[in-house]
């Protein structure tokens, strides 16, 4: 991947999206409060508890105005056993599984149903195998690159006006490359899985907006994904670290990368999840909303600038 000596970060690509994010208030009718589910079943690991939640009125999000459902019947089907879910006295609207400890192996189907009110919500998957993370390089450029940092967007709530505070400045392009061991009689060759990567700094100067125009997270289909001669699959990405001047070196900071496996499922689900024109991300719970699905997940920490990689 080829860094240019200057990069200009524009806004014609994303501008539609934000402006339709502030569209004008409309009256809605009122509906009936529907369940909303979310669990994340991992193979070889311990069954997860999962969330109950309401969703509240249909002019706000409903990930802002949801109630825990303390009252539910739930119940999880795996490995041809039935597991009951209980509240949880210390945190409502979670739900513990009452066979405590019980684990399932890569590629078992499951099924969960939960009863509340009048309302039967079902969803079904199969657990991914395990992803491990085989090793992670990271390359920083001698100096840093001029760019047109963007410190807010501020969009007209009344009118469909945009006033867009930027500054001129220097970041520096990290790009990481992720490298992780692949099980072909566990996951197949043309393997239907699909992985989301993350590149998470953890700084007080890293920009969601000057990141928005690079690389720093993606979902894609893991046999769509390249192979090296040791049958490793690999991904590159790329954060920014803004500076002040073309001569400040690059701050050290610590870098979180991390690896999920999942079905198709989650994949719909998580690149819906930010999408500015949905009211809730895509569903696969029948009969509510939310997300139950199996994944797989690694993650480690490097340090990057000075005393690191």
């Amino acid at each position: 991947m080829k860094i240019r000596s200057h990069i200009a970060i524009l806004l014609l690509g994303v501008l539609p999206a934000l402006l339709a994010a502030a569209g004008c208030d409309a009256v809605e009718p009122v509906e009936e409060a529907r369940l909303v589910v979310e669990s994340f079943l991992e193979a070889d690991k311990p069954l997860p508890p999962l969330t109950l939640r309401r969703t509240g009125p249909p002019a706000a999000p409903y990930a802002l105005d949801e109630a825990a459902v303390a009252d539910a019947e739930v119940a999880l089907e795996i490995d041809g056993r039935t597991i009951a879910y209980r509240p949880d006295a210390a945190q409502p609207g979670r739900y513990v599984p009452e066979a405590a400890g019980t684990k399932a192996a890569a590629r078992t189907a499951f099924r969960l149903r939960v009863r509340w009110q009048r309302q039967t919500a079902v969803a079904a998957g199969t657990l991914p195998p395990p992803i491990t993370l085989d090793s992670v390089n990271v390359r920083v450029p001698e100096r840093p690159v001029q760019a047109i940092l963007l410190d807010s967007l501020n969009l007209g709530i009344d009118s469909l006006s945009v006033d867009v505070q930027s500054r001129e400045g220097f970041i520096y392009p990290v790009e990481v490359t992720l490298w992780w061991t692949v099980d072909f009689e566990e996951t197949g060759l043309d393997s239907l899985y699909w992985i989301e990567t993350q590149l998470q700094p953890r700084t007080a100067f890293s920009s969601t907006i000057v990141d928005f125009f690079l690389l720093p997270e993606q979902i894609l289909r893991e046999r769509a994904m390249p192979r090296d001669a040791r049958g490793r699959r690999a991904w590159t990405g790329v954060y920014a670290v803004p500076v002040e001047a073309e001569t400040d070196p690059l701050p050290a900071h610590d870098l979180k990368v991390a690896l999920l496996r999942s079905g198709q499922d989650y994949a719909r689900f998580a690149t819906s999840r930010d999408a500015p024109e949905r009211r809730e991300p895509t569903s696969n719970v029948e009969g509510a909303l939310g997300i139950v699905a199996g994944i797989s997940v690694d993650s480690l920490r490097v340090r990057v600038g000075p005393g690191g990689p």
